[in-house]
């Protein structure tokens, strides 16, 4: 028969080692929690490139602010040190590219954005242009009878009819497509296109729609009393009716969302337009027309419903 006191010590000898093997396991478990807890508190490396250096400041904290809010720390480098680099503008995103670091352009030209992505750049980027599908949906909330949607592009603008074309298929919309070469066949053309549509939806192109053909576009339109639609908010303050865009502070939720999936999945979605969009609404062309007013808040919550 095995002595009391020696069965006693090997109880006593599995216990302790179990209590050991308990307390290692929870040193374990506190390590990985806490290095999970520094890696998260760690943050994310941003810079910023491009624009004046009032706006990127305002962009910068702003920015700060909404990833906070998030849970995310944002932690501001050097380009060259980020691990995402944020460029405000068409030139910034250009140079940004030469830094072989991923790129979030941010107002940036959609041509220019989709030719960078087509290279296979570690870059994606936020269009400066409003997207000519929330225009038209935005005219079809301003004046839901019409049915007749004249569209004049240049070529360099073209790309948004098969966009439109697509769309106004399932809406029961026809859309009437004309190419001006310039702002010289615009004039000329423009009142006999008119004349066929309910109402003229004006894209993003400088060379037809600009300071120096606003006048133009919009005394033509009020003679045939057709209203016009877009292509930017400076537009809506010559005269057209509306137009969506993407504000400073729209920009910002956007790229804050963005930082924060592509912290958690480790790559950026390709170019696109922004989900986060304001209106811009003239109420006195809108009263003309005889359009029951909203507020452009109410009138963002709607375009942003219907994505």
């Amino acid at each position: 028969m095995q002595p009391i006191h020696s069965a006693r010590h090997g109880m006593w000898l599995t216990a302790t080692i179990a209590g050991v093997r308990a307390a290692m396991l929870g040193v374990v478990l506190w390590t990985a929690l806490w290095v999970g807890v520094a890696q998260a508190d760690k943050g994310i490396g941003l810079a910023l490139s491009g624009a004046g250096d009032t706006f990127q400041a305002r962009f910068g904290d702003a920015l700060s602010a909404r990833l906070e809010e998030k849970g995310e720390r944002p932690l501001w480098r050097t380009p060259e040190r980020s691990e995402l680099l944020i460029a405000l503008g068409d030139d910034a995103f250009r140079r940004a590219l030469s830094l072989q670091r991923p790129v979030l352009g941010v107002f940036v030209s959609r041509q220019v954005a989709l030719d960078a992505y087509a290279s296979g750049c570690a870059c994606s980027a936020f269009f400066q242009e409003a997207d000519p599908v929330r225009q038209l949906r935005l005219a079809r909330i301003l004046f839901p009878a019409a049915r007749r949607i004249a569209l004049v592009t240049s070529p360099h603008s073209a790309w948004n009819a098969g966009l439109l074309l697509a769309h106004a298929e399932s809406q029961d919309l026809v859309i009437e497509h004309h190419t001006a070469a310039n702002a010289a066949e615009l004039a000329r053309s423009l009142p006999r296109w008119l004349a066929q549509a309910d109402l003229l939806l004006a894209v993003h192109d400088p060379e037809l729609y600009s300071p120096d053909t606003a006048r133009l576009v919009l005394l033509t339109s009020y003679r045939q009393s057709k209203p016009v639609i877009g292509p930017d908010e400076f537009f809506v303050q010559a005269g057209s009716v509306a137009s969506s865009y993407t504000s400073g502070a729209d920009m910002v939720d956007q790229v804050a969302a963005a930082v924060v999936r592509f912290r958690q999945r480790g790559r950026l979605p390709p170019p696109d337009f922004s989900d986060h969009v304001s209106v811009r609404l003239n109420e006195h062309v809108a009263r003309t027309y005889e359009v029951p007013l909203q507020a452009p808040e109410s009138l963002a919550r709607q375009l942003e419903t219907q994505q």
